[in-house]
């Protein structure tokens, strides 16, 4: 749905850029100039548009703390990072992640279950799995369909991807890792009854576990549910107020343009993370964010091992 979505969006970029060029005489080569144009120009408003509203909830001084060129560097990273994962590698996701499920050097190593974000596809994960895969881990990226379901719904969906990675892979446990609302729906899978026996840790990326003020602008009933206060939220936080079976990492960014206010990832029952100068989806090619990553997943193994 979104690789159609977003390839109806260039097709009208392209229709409006001929056009243009037509009754400018210009000829195609400056209508296609003109689709491009349109393409970047509304890519960088949508950036410019979520650091804009995101400023008002950089409450805590860690968010407050970057100099003017760290935030310039920020910002055209996460311009650079969005344009490619909503141009590129999120429409031609059928293609570019083509044989999702990575053999494991390491046998015993569970596989790691890559969960999707909001508006979002499989093909978020393009840069991750690769670099994760270099160290011999086994990662497998999903797709929940459809783009405005709700988060229990999507949950359902979960477990029968959960189901079907255990069956191939020979694995009795999986690392659920997701990226924004899909942390959420990880911990939405956790919680139900014997989830905890298929889930040996939850690891969650930029995910506003207690909503983001940006949600209010969200469609869709997984969107409703992200913003602050709404009472799905509050329910699943107030059964997670103890200790939990599975452990839970919270890795995310001071400078995050969607999570706002931006310490909203952090949870007192898990081990927060946090990076700064980096933005919600530049952690998905951030290489600190990747090391990160890899030491929870090997600690995982490294227990096994023991």
């Amino acid at each position: 749905m979104l690789a159609v979505l977003i390839a109806a969006e260039l097709g009208v970029y392209l229709v409006c850029g001929l056009s243009l060029s037509s009754a400018l005489r210009w000829g195609y080569v400056w209508g296609f100039a003109l689709m491009v144009g349109f393409t970047l120009a509304a890519r960088l408003g949508i950036v410019a548009a979520s650091f804009a509203l995101a400023q008002p909830f950089r409450g805590r001084p860690e968010s407050t703390s970057a100099n003017l060129p760290d935030k310039v560097r920020a910002f055209c990273v996460e311009f650079s990072c969005f344009t490619l994962l909503f141009t590129l590698l999120q429409p031609l996701e059928r293609w570019l992640m083509r044989g999702r499920m990575i053999a494991a050097i390491d046998p015993r190593s569970p596989p790691v279950l890559m969960i999707p974000g909001i508006y979002c596809n499989a093909g978020i994960w393009w840069w991750m799995r690769r670099r994760l895969a270099k160290s011999g881990l086994r990662a497998i990226a999903i797709n929940l369909e459809p783009l405005l379901a709700s988060i229990e719904d999507l949950a359902d969906q979960l477990a029968a991807h959960i189901e079907g990675v255990c069956a191939a892979t020979g694995a009795d446990r999986v690392i659920l890792l997701g990226h924004s609302m899909g942390g959420l729906v990880a911990r939405t899978y956790v919680q139900r009854s014997g989830a905890a026996a298929r889930v040996v840790k939850v690891i969650t990326l930029a995910t506003p576990h207690h909503g983001s003020e940006l949600a209010r602008l969200a469609i869709g009933v997984g969107g409703k549910q992200l913003r602050p206060g709404n009472p799905w939220l509050a329910s699943l936080n107030e059964s997670e107020s103890g200790a939990s079976d599975v452990p839970l990492v919270s890795l995310f960014t001071w400078q995050d343009n969607f999570v706002a206010p931006q310490d909203s990832p952090m949870l007192a029952n898990a081990t927060n993370i946090a990076l700064t100068g980096i933005g919600h989806l530049s952690l998905l090619f951030s290489a600190a964010a990747a090391q990160h990553l890899h030491d929870e997943i090997c600690a995982v193994r490294n227990e096994i091992r023991a």
